[in-house]
């Protein structure tokens, strides 16, 4: 399965816990032959600390503008699967929004939720736009 994921960072545990999670998961979503492409952005100085690891099992993408986006966009849409994750921690509102919604594509969709205390004090608050996504993800 081609599966195209947005999330924080694979590449980077720089104020990013959840690098080494992303990295078991993927890792071994790949030995059983998926094909995993994940986008992170270009923030919080993570691509200038990224990790001595090998990233063989995954094509790790990096965007920073919104054209770049865009192109993550069109790579999502030949995906079997389009992943977002909880907290990338820029756009996640954008993010959240074009993998529910926005992206042309005959994907399945899902949310992967990596801080769910965080996730369900954001949906409790009001008003949060994530609250009417949730219907859209599979």
């Amino acid at each position: 399965m081609r599966i195209f994921v947005f999330g924080s960072s694979i590449t980077s545990s720089y104020w990013n816990g959840a690098a080494t999670y992303y990295r078991g998961i993927y890792r071994n979503l790949a030995a059983l032959g998926h094909e995993i492409t994940f986008a992170e952005p270009d923030a919080y100085e993570r691509q200038q600390h990224r990790d001595d690891e090998d990233y063989s099992y995954v094509e790790s993408l990096v965007y920073s503008t919104p054209g770049d986006l865009q192109r993550m966009y069109a790579i999502a849409s030949q995906a079997e699967l389009i992943i977002k994750h909880s907290g990338v921690g820029v756009g996640d509102a954008e993010l959240e929004f074009a993998v529910a919604r926005g992206i042309q594509s005959t994907a399945r969709r899902a949310f992967w939720d990596v801080d769910a205390p965080a996730t369900l004090a954001r949906v409790e608050a009001d008003p949060d736009p994530f609250r009417s996504l949730i219907p859209d993800f599979d």
